[in-house]
């Protein structure tokens, strides 16, 4: 991220420190800084990825959060991301938050949108190395990126939540603006998600609109948790190249059972499970389809300390016939703090 960013999103955050400190009484400021991430290390094979070839990578990622309360109605937050393939560490989030009221705040910085449940789920909540296939095409559209962002925060009541929020990419600020909406219902064994991103390109030779949509539900209970998320969209790509519109069309599920071992050691034993489909153009019978399965253990308090083995496989139909991409096998660990 360039030092522009850094500068605007510190200057927000200044500016907001600055207006709510002048309205707190002396001896009631709530100075709060809380330090939170993950690592994760490990091996990743991936067969098949061009013809015949495998790939043996190793799985090297590493977050760190930073979490301040200056006063009582500002927070500010600092992520930084290290990747392994990157050989370098970013700026995840730089944000400031400012609380005008008990129902509603304002977000300006460096950050990443809303959207549905497999996008807002960190590596901490989730059992998979690698996100679905859905994920994958939507961030190839520009639309999942991290970019600066203007976000209004609304909470109607304890379980429902409003985002509406604009962005523009740090390093394409003139030719790329996004809109991004969603609307989140969440209770102690319920969470459901609509969101919608949408992003207007400009360029010298095209002017077009891409967006995408999602719905996902997720039920907790004590012995399983259940994900569905359906994801609609335009194809970009047919969008640019043949000036055409082509809808998409994702589909996931996911369950998981977080068994309680009674053991001081071995704490949780998860299996987990989910099939995603992808369709690039509706209006075809061409397809992806992504099965993954695994198993986690998970030791220490809170299962701090996991240790997690996933087998996937994806097959591409394009023409009725069908051709298995590729295998995947990655086990790795992590530790949460």
């Amino acid at each position: 991220m360039r030092l522009g960013t850094l500068i605007l999103a510190l200057f927000f955050v200044s500016v907001f420190a600055q207006e709510d400190e002048k309205k707190e009484k002396k001896g009631k400021n709530e100075d709060e800084i809380k330090v939170s991430g993950v690592l994760e290390v490990g091996f990743d094979i991936n067969n098949k990825v061009h013809k015949d070839e495998t790939e043996y990578n190793k799985i090297g990622y590493g977050k760190i959060n930073i979490s301040a309360r200056p006063v009582k109605k500002v927070r500010a937050e600092l992520g930084f991301e290290y990747k392994d393939r990157d050989s370098a560490m970013v700026i995840d989030k730089l944000f400031g938050q400012y609380n005008f009221a008990d129902f509603g705040g304002v977000r300006v910085g460096y950050m990443k949108k809303a959207f549905g449940l497999e996008e807002k789920a960190g590596v901490d909540e989730r059992y998979f190395h690698k996100r679905s296939v859905i994920n994958d095409r939507l961030e190839a559209f520009r639309l999942l990126e991290h970019d600066l962002t203007i976000q209004y925060r609304h909470k109607l009541d304890e379980n429902w939540r409003l985002i509406g929020g604009f962005s523009w990419p740090a390093d394409d600020v003139r030719e790329l603006f996004l809109q991004n909406y969603s609307v989140e219902y969440e209770s102690q064994n319920t969470n459901l998600i609509l969101a919608g991103i949408i992003g207007h390109f400009t360029a010298s030779d095209y002017d077009l609109i891409t967006w995408a949509t999602s719905v996902s539900f997720k039920y907790t209970a004590k012995i399983f948790v259940s994900e569905t998320e359906f994801t609609f969209g335009n194809n970009l790509d047919v969008k640019k190249w043949e000036n055409r519109d082509v809808l998409i069309l994702g589909a996931r599920m996911q369950e998981y059972f977080p068994i309680e071992t009674g053991l001081k050691s071995l704490r949780q034993v998860i299996p987990i499970a989910e099939a995603a489909i992808y369709m690039e153009d509706m209006g075809s019978q061409n397809f992806e389809a992504q099965l993954r399965a695994g198993i986690t253990l998970g030791f220490a308090k809170n299962s701090a300390f996991q240790w997690r083995n996933t087998y996937g496989t994806r097959l591409k139909v394009i023409d009725r016939d069908s051709e298995q991409t590729h295998r995947r096998f990655d086990s790795e660990v992590v530790v949460i703090f």
